[in-house]
């Protein structure tokens, strides 16, 4: 059986909506949380036991997450997380530089005091939390102050494109080699981002946004060379 039937199939097998919405929103936390880490597989068994579920909202959430590229399909393999590799992140990291810039440009268009303020608290969440490394938590402020920027360019697509790809970078990243000092630099860009859009400085919170994605993606990139580094130790003692 290969992944264009399995995808069919899920069409076929009448199923509450809301079982499948909630073995895929579960699914991809275990990825996020990393109780799945990339080339592991996924097995209806295991997972109908974790979740408490029965086989057949899994199976199609395991497609829904086929079709959204979190997980991969090999015939005699079955799913498995499917690991992210350079290329990936880089046009990630383009897109979302795309979308980002759109997102500032509209949001200091419309500026409205009150949004900044919402914008400001976000900040200052994200500067709270200081914990000592990079943890699922703070990148998920990371992603509030950001979402919030769209939220604040009143387009809801763009949000929704937005999380998309923070899902599709970060989902199948491992955190544990994440350098630390990008939690308080990262802080003072956003800070510094906050101050240009209350000012109306277009082009230098272009700038900003622009510097801040790259660093982002260099130390993604910093991630998995370390992962791959340390996946090559480990077999070389076996």
């Amino acid at each position: 059986m290969d992944a264009i039937k399995v995808i069919s199939n899920r069409e076929s097998i009448p199923q509450s909506r809301t079982l499948i919405e909630e073995a895929y929103r579960k699914i991809k936390n275990m990825i996020f949380e990393q109780e799945f880490i990339p080339g592991q597989r996924l097995t209806n068994k295991d997972l109908s036991e974790r979740l408490n579920m029965s086989r057949t909202p899994i199976i199609n959430a395991l497609n829904r997450l086929l079709q959204d590229g979190f997980v991969g399909f090999e015939s005699f393999r079955g799913f498995y997380v499917r690991p992210i590799d350079l290329q990936e992140v880089w046009d990630a990291f383009g897109v979302r530089e795309a979308l980002e810039v759109y997102a500032v440009e509209q949001a200091i268009k419309l500026n409205d005091p009150n949004d900044m303020i919402a914008l400001e608290e976000k900040v200052r969440e994200h500067e709270k939390y200081r914990p000592p490394h990079y943890t699922r938590k703070k990148f998920l402020l990371d992603l509030d102050f950001h979402l919030q920027i769209a939220l604040l360019a009143k387009n809801r697509i763009l949000k929704y494109l937005l999380r998309r790809n923070f899902e599709h970078i970060f989902l199948r990243v491992s955190l544990d080699n994440y350098d630390p000092g990008r939690m308080r630099s990262s802080a003072a860009e956003h800070r510094a981002l906050v101050e240009r859009m209350k000012k109306k400085d277009v082009l230098g919170a272009i700038e900003v946004i622009r510097g801040h994605i790259s660093k982002a993606r260099e130390n993604v990139i910093k991630c998995l060379s370390d992962e791959t580094i340390n996946e090559r130790r480990d077999a070389t003692r076996l």
